[in-house]
């Protein structure tokens, strides 16, 4: 069981950069849970911190405190109930606060609530902050966000960041121009800590034929993805996930842009509940059929694999080339025909866009 609290200035990407590692991870079997961030949900509930209606700043504090302190309790409960493979991610940690207020009344809430600095940072394993980029500072994905400026925004970063200095496994992963780069940084720090391979850059594709499942059932975690795409807006795809694991199910969102180079640049992602996800797949795009795959995800020969099983028997595997095993190492059970790493009929959006038109000409062939 590891703790980790994640943390920086206003928009530098916690939550989803959180949200990625939570996919991930869970793909590949382990439990994680996240402590939601406490002042975006105070905030949200009506008490405020600035503007009109505003409680004291100290007072403010206080409560953020000692709710996120009942969570983080809350969370460890969970995490020791179910057990070593577990990962507790908080969306900030207890000392974020003192980036509000100044020192003396930031003492006084630590005081009210008979905490001390060294004992929080003892509450975490690890503490990954993330620098901001002034160009990337908005309001828009956070209404609870009340800093005006990037200005101020760098500010509050370079406090929170102060206050974690004493931690003795403190993270800082600079900020990126490609927001996706970031996220590997961090999914890389989160493996490393849970004793895993370092993932390069390089993924790589290939067509499979055959494949011994009983071998991969004994090292693979395996879920079902139910993926459906939205209509697109503004020059945006729009994507949906309901993901499955042993009866249980998580749902994700993710807004995302085609670049000129043809890869996609990732513009927001969320863990979102099944309401949300109901609510928004009413938005489905027509050119898109439902696309549902098996994933078996598993690490062999220090590198990481996906293989996605689609109901026609398609398979696709998916190769993350290691630090620690830099060369593509296939395994013997696995039987691969032909790779297909840049050819873009394999990507999820395109097998979806296919699959639909077939559907089409075969419901006109009908009639």
């Amino acid at each position: 069981m590891i703790s980790i609290a994640v943390t920086g200035g206003p928009s530098s990407g916690k939550t989803t950069v959180i949200d990625k590692i939570v996919v991930e991870l869970r793909q590949f079997g382990y439990n994680v849970i996240v402590s939601p961030e406490m002042a975006t949900i105070t905030i949200n509930s009506g008490i405020l911190p600035a503007g009109d209606n505003a409680i004291n700043d100290v007072t403010f504090q206080q409560i953020i405190l000692m709710r996120q302190l009942v969570f983080e309790q809350t969370c460890l409960m969970a995490a020791k109930e179910l057990g070593d493979n577990t990962v507790i991610l908080f969306d900030r940690g207890t000392l974020d606060g003192y980036a509000y207020v100044d020192k003396d009344k930031w003492d006084y809430v630590l005081e009210s609530q008979n905490q001390k600095t060294l004992n929080l940072l003892a509450n975490y394993d690890a503490v990954i902050y993330l620098e901001g980029k002034e160009n990337f500072f908005t309001t828009e994905n956070n209404k609870a966000r009340y800093e005006r400026s990037a200005d101020e925004a760098k500010l509050k970063g370079e406090k929170v960041l102060q206050s974690y200095l004493s931690h003795d496994n403190l993270l800082i992963v600079k900020a990126q121009e490609q927001f996706e780069d970031k996220q590997k940084n961090v999914l890389n720090i989160v493996e490393n800590l849970l004793g895993n391979p370092t993932s390069l850059k390089e993924q790589r594709k290939f067509l499979v034929t055959d494949v011994d499942v009983d071998k991969l059932n004994t090292i693979a975690s395996k879920v079902v993805i139910t993926q459906d795409y939205l209509k697109e807006e503004d020059g945006c795809e729009y994507r949906l996930r309901k993901i499955e694991r042993d009866g249980d199910a998580t749902y994700h969102y993710c807004q995302q842009r085609k670049k000129e180079n043809g890869l996609r640049e990732v513009i927001k992602a969320s863990t979102i509940d099944e309401g949300e996800y109901n609510h928004l797949l009413q938005n489905k795009s027509l050119e898109f059929a439902t696309c549902v795959k098996t994933r078996y995800s598993f690490v062999y020969n220090r590198q990481y694999f996906r293989l996605d099983i689609f109901p026609d028997n398609l398979m696709v595997l998916e190769v993350n080339v290691t630090k620690e095993n830099p060369e593509v190492s296939l395994p013997e059970f696995i039987n691969t025909v032909e790779e297909v790493t840049n050819k873009e009929e394999y990507q999820n959006i395109n097998i979806a866009r296919r699959r639909q038109q077939e559907y089409g000409k075969r419901k006109i062939n009908s009639n």
